[in-house]
């Protein structure tokens, strides 16, 4: 009976943790794409890749090239984006890109590509990248395009990192006014599941469940989420408010593992227990 407790309350807090991460990366989801995270951390990448912060030299004409933002017109003026930045750009297009603005051509050696690239890349670290490329390759083009867009990949796997920071904190943070507002609280419910294991009976996950389907699952297990007049009694009564915030806490923080992590748990969880003694 204790060992079956046990069991129920785990798997009653992995399922909890599975909901509110589905929600949170929904929610987070649509601020990435409302607020254009991915093209605003991309443009600010290729910024800092270029040596251009003012956007008004090689990062503003790679952004202004086909290539690299089709969507685009192609007529967006210096230190202001254009309307439409995208937000993947593909490391070959952005090498040919380049090349195209820097003006190099198959067949011109590596002395007339060097002063090709000395004349119209005036930034130290910069030109010396690209000139640094070009002798190495021996003046091959193909080389050069491969070494341009191995070293666009690179810099934007640093990108990548730095969006996914940003995504985690603001996950985070939404976590946190999920739990508060839906007030789903760990400790409560952990409270209640193991004064009531058999509410979970029947419960199995489900790939590709909506934030909204979740939600109404969770609902009719009658787990005590959610703000009603005992919830509020249950907040105003010495320390359960104190409680209450660890409980949010635990459940903000939980979401920062994702809800791909609780999803595999919650599968193996499930797995685990039917192979057991019934």
């Amino acid at each position: 009976m204790f060992g079956s407790t046990i069991l129920d309350l785990t798997f009653g807090l992995i399922f909890t943790f599975l909901i509110i991460s589905l929600v949170t990366s929904t929610a987070t989801e649509a601020f990435a794409s409302a607020l254009s995270w991915r093209a605003n951390v991309l443009l600010q990448g290729v910024k800092d890749l270029l040596n251009d912060p003012k956007f008004t030299g090689l990062a503003l004409s790679v952004y202004n090239h086909g290539l690299a933002n089709s969507q685009a017109n192609g007529t967006a003026s210096a230190a202001t984006p254009p309307g439409t930045i995208p937000s993947y750009i593909a490391p070959q297009q952005f090498a040919c890109a380049l090349i195209d603005l820097v003006g190099l051509s198959p067949g011109a050696g590596v002395p007339a590509l060097q002063a090709k690239i000395d004349a119209l890349v005036p930034d130290k670290q910069l030109n010396a990248v690209l000139n640094g490329m070009v002798v190495r390759a021996g003046g091959d083009m193909d080389r050069i395009r491969d070494d341009i867009a191995g070293w666009f990949d690179n810099g934007m796997n640093r990108v990548s990192g730095v969006y996914k920071r940003k995504t985690q904190l603001w996950s985070f943070a939404i976590a946190v006014v999920l739990a508060i507002a839906l007030n789903i609280d760990a400790v409560k419910i952990s409270h209640a599941l193991w004064n009531q294991p058999m509410v979970l009976k029947g419960i199995t996950p489900q790939a590709g469940e909506t934030a909204a389907a979740a939600l109404g699952q969770l609902q009719s297990l009658g787990l005590p989420f959610g703000w009603d007049n005992e919830a509020f009694n249950y907040i105003r009564t010495n320390p359960n408010w104190l409680y209450a915030m660890v409980g949010w806490l635990i459940t903000a923080l939980a979401t920062l593992f994702g809800a791909p992590f609780w999803f595999d748990t919650l599968q193996r969880f499930v797995q685990l227990r039917g192979a057991g003694a019934k």
